[in-house]
């Protein structure tokens, strides 16, 4: 009997400790949306909102249940300016999910996209329902955020955001209007220098070799700038200017138009989030126009079309995929018109592996396209959406994370100087280096450490500048194409047609095409549209004026 006796006290003794760790919960501890299923069947991110579990002597449990949690996947999709090898990229996306496992158990799957596939890619794989949990939106017409929102492929995350994003808001603050619809957010701006200036930025190197460095430093009309790239071509037998994006825009990327020879003739205007390059406000009228009627829009035509005829534009600058620093690296041109800030000459310098002289040209404001232009959003496609907002709002709080998603590994792609600048490691330059985007696409630019040649406190020059910079008076209207989406296609359809050759300067008639490209957008619906945006702009005025 005693040899039997032993078998059945463990039994006991098990089944008793058993009902013992059933007994501390009855309940089970709140799903919060970090788990590999989904926390809704919606997608909307609500967590389950069931009262967490409570031990014996009434301590929550809720956080011990949240370190058991499975780990989260997402799926991030982002846009890159320089292109990245993805075998390259795999070293910094597996430095970034040592950081993000270890402090908010999520691991992302990133895959960078140039801007002709991201404009294409993204879409098409929101509407084949693949998963996606985080994407940017961009100044791309099919990446837009106005474009997203419209096709009803983002979610509200607002819910999100004061769970999981707390960084986010507060970092942001009154820039969420922009990507906001009354209490609904959707979507995040990166946090940047957003009051800057437009600026041409010229290499140095063959300015001074055309003996013309000190024109350009000097200059104040596009007449000054016309002659000195002149002397410049013909001493180098290169272009001056490139295309400024892939739409082909060479001399004023938008929201910057050009009123006469004069730089104080150019001024920025608010497009209200329009993600396709069509519309405009007037701030003298109040009224919505679309650019391409704007009679500001033929001296643009005209100068550039002279300077295209002139030798002084890159020849495929209307249907190249590639532009920005990239073609002036590539030496298919030596000068670059860019919306700019502080900042953005070192970046530049870094990118392309030149010195360059900066041209400010006309200030700009902070308005609700400063927030649609880059920014991250989540789409309806999303299985770990309260994931995705974790994710987000790390990049808005780790300068480790920010770091290396903008710079790449530190030791192997860069490093910190002397003078506390990032540069690049012995050895390695920009022809060499495995990866290195801008600082101004990701995250929390005000974190990441400025590059070599910046002003070592230019994170405190920029955060000036934003506490001081003049807001549009639109600030938080976003023109909303709900019901007009029809037409809205129509017209961008046509402007693709026709744009690219007027904006690059390389139409063989620009007045005749222009005239056949408004005609086109007349039969296309764009007054009806103007319509629409100005009774939502009245409206908005009427309560926020």
């Amino acid at each position: 009997m005693k040899k039997k006796l032993l078998p059945i006290l463990l039994v006991l003794a098990l089944v008793v400790a058993l009902f013992a760790a059933c007994g501390s919960s009855e309940t089970p501890a709140a799903n919060t949306g970090n788990s590999n299923t989904p926390a809704s069947n919606d997608n909307t991110g609500k967590t389950d909102t069931t009262t967490p579990a409570q031990t014996d002597d009434g301590e929550d449990e809720e956080e011990e249940e949240e370190e058991e949690e499975d780990l989260a996947e997402i799926n991030v999709a982002l846009m890159a300016l320089i292109p990245v090898d993805k075998n390259n990229a795999q070293a910094v996306v597996d430095k970034l999910n040592e950081m993000t496992e270890r402090d908010i158990n999520v691991k992302a799957n990133i895959v960078w996209y140039d801007a002709a596939n991201y404009g294409t890619q993204i879409p098409m794989q929101i509407q084949a329902n693949e998963q996606l949990d985080l994407i940017m939106f961009t100044p791309v017409p099919g990446a837009s955020y106005a474009s997203y929102r419209s096709a009803n492929q983002l979610m509200d995350i607002s819910e999100l955001l004061q769970k999981y994003g707390q960084t986010v808001l507060a970092t942001d603050g009154d820039l969420i209007k922009g990507t906001s619809y009354g209490s609904a957010i959707y979507g995040v701006t990166h946090y940047a220098s957003k009051a800057g200036f437009l600026a041409i930025q010229v290499r140095k190197d063959l300015a001074e070799q055309a003996g013309v460095a000190e024109d350009l430093q000097k200059a104040t009309t596009l007449t000054e700038v016309e002659e000195a790239f002149k002397k410049i071509t013909e001493v180098t037998g290169m272009p001056a200017l490139i295309n400024s994006d892939a739409e082909g825009t060479v001399l004023y990327p938008r929201p910057f138009n050009v009123g006469g020879e004069n730089f104080s003739d150019v001024y920025w205007y608010d497009n209200a989030g329009d993600g396709n390059n069509l519309f405009m406000i007037n701030a003298e009228t109040d009224k919505v126009e679309c650019t391409f009627l704007n009679e500001d829009y033929d001296t643009m035509c005209e100068i550039v079309n002279r300077w295209y005829n002139e030798g002084l534009v890159y020849r495929d600058a209307a249907i190249g995929t590639e532009y920005g620093d990239s073609l002036i690296k590539g030496n298919v041109g030596y000068a670059h018109v860019r919306a700019a800030e502080l900042g953005t000459k070192e970046n530049a310098e870094a990118n392309t592996g030149y010195e360059m002289i900066q041209i400010e040209v006309a200030p700009s404001y902070i308005g609700t396209g400063s927030c649609t232009k880059f920014g991250y959003c989540v789409p309806v496609t999303t299985k770990e959406p309260a994931a995705a907002v974790k994710w987000l709002n790390y990049l808005y709080e780790s300068k480790d994370a920010i770091n290396t998603l903008t710079w790449g590994v530190e030791g192997r792609d860069w490093v910190v100087g002397a003078d506390g600048l990032a540069t690049f490691p012995e050895g390695v330059d920009q022809g060499s280096v495995l990866y290195h985007t801008m600082d101004f696409l990701y995250g929390n630019q005000m974190m990441i450490t400025p590059w070599e040649g910046s002003d070592p406190d230019l994170r405190e020059q920029q955060q000036k500048v934003m506490d001081t910079a003049t807001v549009s008076k639109y600030m938080g209207f976003t023109l909303d194409n709900t019901g007009l989406e029809n037409a809205l296609t129509a017209c961008s359809t046509v402007r693709k047609q026709y744009a690219p050759a007027l904006d690059s300067g390389s139409s063989t008639d620009w007045q005749a095409d222009l005239a056949t490209f408004r005609a086109a957008l007349k039969d296309a619906g764009i007054d009806d549209l103007i319509a629409a945006y100005q009774a939502q702009l009245d409206a908005w005025l009427a309560d926020n004026g």
